[in-house]
């Protein structure tokens, strides 16, 4: 008998979710899909996490075994698909990369989570005994997205951690003490709770005796969504987070409303775009123009609109390239374009202000683009292409384009790759591109069926739309670089002049982002370079090859004279300097040793290093400190662990905190908080002792 068939149900289920994720994900790295936080990406990590997830959960994989599995994958479907071969160990590499960070993230995850629950967690004093139960204020949904987005924490598993144990539930154990959250989220200016409350009878466990009813009572806060609910509320959540995410994105062209789409009716031919040949149009006609949502017979001086023309020569913003700017002028007016794009495939309008004179329907116009930011844009269009061949070969095939903007002032251009690059691996891209510029290869365009384009092995983007006639752009004979492209471009790579990457960064999970400049904008920002590097020569007083010497030995010293003065810092706020310090002397709280002082010159991390230090010093006692910086108040409550069973850190600092218009919390014997009213630092300090006497029973 199979393994399999040994398995219960719930074994099975794993097995074949393990099975499917695996196909899935050989065959999408395969095809230059990783896994990361936006579009398809993301849909590629989830898929991953989840086979992942029920490996570990249900199977009991404690190491790496889903990288086995995609291998297998590879290994049995090979032969129909040779691509799998030839990708084999990327894909390897990438899911074990994927898998090891899962388990990195998720035990990271549950720490974020558990700290969300701590900071929203305040102390219940209930019972003549005076004990106490963690009550739960308000977990914001959007927090939990992000946690899940970002660290993977499969759903199920942030629910379980969030609900606790009903106490009517059968597991539930006398003396324990469950947590329940309320959730909400933020619709708009204001923020409402996703769930109610109800009251539990509770008949073990804590007691707290009803004189009228003779029974154990409690109120707990119990979320009555169940876990599908809660997932469309988290799925819900992270949709709003992706609508602001620009990962991968180029700039978006304006939406498309209801008065574009009749201009599209009225172009239907589609406007004839002549830029590839020409930068200056005559004997254009205008066909509507468009003020807002209403389209208008005419425009006057000092107004903004949109043009739409029968010809142009102004590129519309498409592919990453952004829009030309120009002119257009006729008999009786003047207009500024300060955009172009297409809403509506084939319809192409001019963003205008309206300079000189008056423009209507049927005037007769001549356009001019703005020459110098059309060739800026040419150059680092071509560039473009140049650095996605040159990454390819220096870093492998299985880079793909994941994004790009191409500007008169820059390139970026978004791409497939799972680690850092190295500056070895830099220096190669950047000379293999200036190598084709110094080549000064032609850049040849063709026009050809799509299926003519595929077989000639152009570079086509996954995601784009393709009519049946393609534009081919190639360098040279396109050995080095052949891509589908309707953009425009220099006439040979000379006319790039320079090309210099500016900055490369990680973007999301396998996904980076590289920045260019070319021509006159490359060789300004040699001459910047330069400057900078002769004045810091000057302000340091060295040499040219000793300037990286010279800035980590005054690193140095800065890092040293930064100890001494944190040092110095310490002593005097722990009264060490001086041999004690007003408010380092303990007040007696109904028997209870209490310091509660303003510190200054202290970061949150010297406070804590602080309230160690006079804590040490009481070793039974309340430690408060309180600190005011930029009219922001902070504070730190220490409890002895001797004391936790009576005064509770968190239950004083959410006395304390309304004082200053703050709030705060945390666990019995250490919470912080803060504040936004700073005058009121040292009454909310004095008050504190009355808080620590009402909990002594004073």
């Amino acid at each position: 008998m199979a393994i399999y068939e040994s398995f219960d149900e719930q074994k099975q289920f794993a097995c074949r979710v393990i099975a499917d994720h695996a196909r899935t994900t050989a065959f999408a790295i395969a095809d230059g899909i990783l896994p990361g936080n936006e579009g398809r990406n993301y849909v590629l990590r989830k898929i991953m996490r989840r086979a992942i997830y029920q490996g570990r959960e249900h199977l009991g994989f404690d190491g790496l075994f889903f990288n086995k599995v995609c291998d297998f994958v590879v290994e049995l479907m090979g032969g129909a698909y040779p691509e799998l071969v030839a990708q084999r160990d990327f894909i390897g590499k990438m899911v074990r990369l994927e898998e090891e960070r899962f388990g990195a993230t998720m035990t990271v995850g549950l720490q974020r989570l558990q700290n969300l629950l701590n900071k929203n967690d305040y102390d219940l004093q209930i019972g003549p005994e005076s004990e106490s139960i963690p009550t739960p204020g308000f977990v914001e949904l959007s927090e939990l997205a992000k946690l899940y987005d970002t660290f993977g924490l499969p759903i199920d598993l942030m629910y379980v951690v969030l609900k606790g144990k009903a106490p009517t539930s059968p597991d539930h154990e006398p003396g324990e003490r469950p947590t329940f959250w309320k959730l909400r989220r933020n619709i708009g200016t204001t923020w409402e709770p996703v769930n109610e409350t109800f009251t539990v009878v509770e008949t073990h466990g804590y007691v707290d005796w009803d004189d009228e009813t003779g029974m154990s009572v409690r109120e707990y806060s119990y979320p009555l969504i169940d876990e599908v609910q809660f997932k469309e509320l988290i799925e819900d959540e992270l949709k709003k987070l992706q609508e602001h995410s620009t990962i991968g994105k180029t700039r978006q062209p304006e939406s498309t409303n209801p008065a574009y789409v009749a201009l599209s009716r009225l172009n239907y031919t589609g406007t004839e775009f002549r830029g590839y040949e020409e930068l200056e149009t005559s004997n254009l006609n205008i066909l509507a123009i468009v003020r807002g949502d209403d389209r208008v017979e005419s425009t006057e001086a000092g107004k903004e609109c949109t043009i739409v023309l029968d010809k142009t020569p102004f590129y519309a913003e498409s592919g990453g390239q952004v829009g030309d700017t120009g002119v257009l002028f006729g008999s009786n007016g003047l207009a500024k374009v300060v955009d172009t794009f297409s809403p509506i495939q084939g319809l192409i309008l001019h963003k205008c202000q309206v300079e000189k004179g008056m423009l209507t329907v049927g005037d007769t116009v001549t356009a001019t683009v703005d020459a110098k930011k059309r060739d800026a844009t040419r150059r680092n269009h071509t560039a473009t292409h140049l650095v996605h061949a040159a990454l390819k070969e220096v870093l492998g095939t299985h880079v793909k384009q994941a994004g790009s903007v191409v500007s008169p002032q820059f390139l970026r251009f978004d791409f497939t790759h799972y680690q850092a690059i190295s500056e070895m691996e830099m220096q190669e891209i950047e000379d293999l591109v200036n190598l084709h510029i110094l080549k000064n290869e032609p850049v040849n365009t063709n026009v050809m069926a799509i299926e003519d384009a595929m077989r000639t092995g152009a570079v086509a983007l996954f995601g784009e739309k393709y009519g049946s006639a393609v534009r081919v752009l190639s360098v040279g004979g396109g050995e080095f670089s052949r891509e589908l492209c309707g953009g425009t471009h220099v006439r040979a790579t000379g006319d790039i002049g320079t090309f210099k990457i500016v900055s490369d960064e990680a973007i999301a999970s396998g996904v980076r982002r590289i920045r260019a400049i070319t021509g006159t904008d490359a060789f300004a920002r040699f001459r910047e370079d330069e400057r900078l590097i002769d004045r810091s020569l000057q302000a340091l007083k060295t040499q040219r090859d000793n300037l990286p010497a010279a800035i980590e030995k005054l690193q140095e010293e800065l890092k040293k004279a930064r100890r001494e003065n944190d040092d110095l810092k310490m002593k005097i706020a722990t009264g060490a300097a001086s041999g004690g310090s007003e408010g380092d002397e303990p007040r007696d709280v109904n028997g209870v040793k209490v310091i509660a002082k303003v510190v200054e010159g202290l970061d949150k991390s010297g406070m804590r290093h602080l309230s160690d230090t006079l804590m040490a010093k009481l070793k039974s006692g309340v430690v408060i400190l309180g600190r005011a910086e930029d009219d922001k108040v902070s504070f730190i409550v220490r409890v002895s662990d001797d004391l936790t069973d009576r005064v509770k850190a968190g239950g004083i600092v959410q006395q304390i905190a309304p004082i200053v218009s703050g709030r705060g919390g945390g666990k019995p014997d250490m919470a912080e908080g803060g504040g936004t009213d700073a005058g009121k630092l040292a009454e909310a300090l004095e008050a504190s002792h009355g808080v620590i006497a009402s909990m002594l029973g004073a």
